[in-house]
């Protein structure tokens, strides 16, 4: 099953967010320039120092965050972990033995748990009744669920993937014409086709969407050499190759808010 917190951004409670945070400051190994009490400063400012102007009156904010702020997800995310780690993934929890998976990806969480829908519908009910600043709501799949932009399915005990297009999907795939640099534009394929074959546990799988992927980019103006090239770079890599995270060299103690 899935689920998915409603507006997270906009109901996380502003001053709960800040002593989570002023928690984790204090608790933590700090090895940056930065000091800690400006960054619980900068925190105070995204979350409580949020204005904006309706029907010409202007107001202030006073739960939430602002939506599109840089430290928004940030702070949302702060929250939640507090939340699933202090009211959720513990013995506390009623239905805690029930949980085998439970993993989020911001405001979406996917989750594997036995027991049977009546009990899911319970357990929904209950993750509900926790926290009055957030609302989950709710898909069960069976044998397959969507997550994010994957399809995923249960297949003799194991979990499958394949790329998943919600119905909304639309070719807005940058044209090959466009004024982009030339190298952006011959390596957008590349991208697109190693995704594919990141997301399709079965090479089956990979070459049906390959082809849609392909079809898609020829009607977007990308000519066929470059498709046939960056098609085959996909199908031969390693696909517990691209399955590893990268990681970032850059350790610039920067701040963005």
């Amino acid at each position: 099953m899935t689920l998915d917190v409603e507006s997270r951004y906009t109901n996380i409670p502003q001053e709960a967010t800040l002593e989570v945070i002023s928690n984790l400051l204090s608790n933590s190994i700090w090895d940056f320039i930065t000091p800690q009490e400006f960054v619980l400063d900068l925190a105070h400012l995204a979350l409580t120092r949020n204005f904006f102007e309706f029907d010409k009156n202007f107001y202030l904010q006073i739960q939430g965050t602002l939506m599109g702020s840089t430290f928004a997800p940030s702070l949302a995310c702060l929250y939640m972990d507090h939340f699933e780690k202090e009211m959720v993934l513990t013995e506390d929890n009623p239905f805690f033995d029930n949980i085998k998976i439970w993993k989020r990806y911001i405001d979406d969480i996917f989750l594997i748990r036995k027991g049977t829908k009546e009990e899911a519908t319970a357990f929904v009910t209950w993750l509900n009744a926790l926290n009055p600043f957030l609302r989950f709501t709710s898909t069960m799949g069976d044998p397959a669920i969507s997550f994010l932009d994957l399809l995923i399915t249960e297949k003799n005990g194991l979990l499958k993937t394949e790329v998943y297009y919600k119905p909304t999907d639309r070719n807005n795939l940058l044209q090959f014409h466009s004024f982009h640099p030339r190298s952006l534009r011959e390596n957008l394929p590349v991208g697109q086709f190693l995704r594919l074959r990141r997301n399709c546990t079965e090479l089956t799988d990979f070459k049906k969407h390959a082809k849609k992927l392909n079809d898609k980019l020829q009607v977007r103006g990308y000519p066929a050499y470059l498709l046939r090239r960056a098609e085959k770079r996909a199908r031969f890599s390693n696909r517990e190759t691209l399955l590893q995270p990268t990681t970032r060299t850059n350790k610039e103690d920067t701040l963005i808010v």
